[in-house]
């Protein structure tokens, strides 16, 4: 007891908890944001599965509705 009370012993120990509890905050909030790119990576990646390949054409926010009624057109087939 008489060794925890020493000015010396008690800074080292209050500083040791402070500083785990610093790093116990930065991996909570590192993890959280890497879980939020997981998520939004899964989700975006959902959302352009549901969209034909044929219609993205370097246009992500182009959606199914095209011109010609959104199909495709084989150019090899004379008509």
């Amino acid at each position: 007891m008489d060794g925890l009370l020493n000015s010396e012993t008690f800074w080292l120990i209050a500083a040791n908890i402070v500083l785990g509890l610093v790093i116990l905050i930065c991996c909570v909030v590192i993890g959280w944001y890497v879980m939020r790119d997981i998520r939004h990576r899964a989700k975006q990646k959902k959302e352009e599965s549901l969209v034909p390949k044929d219609h993205l054409a370097g246009l992500k926010n182009l959606g199914i509705t095209l011109n010609d009624g959104g199909e495709k057109i084989d150019e090899t087939k004379k008509e």
